[in-house]
């Protein structure tokens, strides 16, 4: 059974800046067009849209 993890508001925030780092990392290495980049891409964009899900 998984169990779901739950972050603050604030946790949220703070993991979303992390992940935007990382994004920026991995461009840089790989180029924007790579499929590290995008998954990374498409990892943040999730955050993102849970985060302003929470706020609403």
């Amino acid at each position: 059974m998984a169990k779901n993890l739950v972050l603050s508001p604030g946790e949220l925030i703070s993991y979303i800046e992390f992940l935007r780092g990382e994004l920026i990392k991995v461009g840089d290495v790989h180029g924007l067009n790579n499929e590290k980049t995008v998954r990374a891409s498409q990892e943040l964009d999730y955050f993102i849209y849970e985060y302003q899900k929470i706020i609403k």
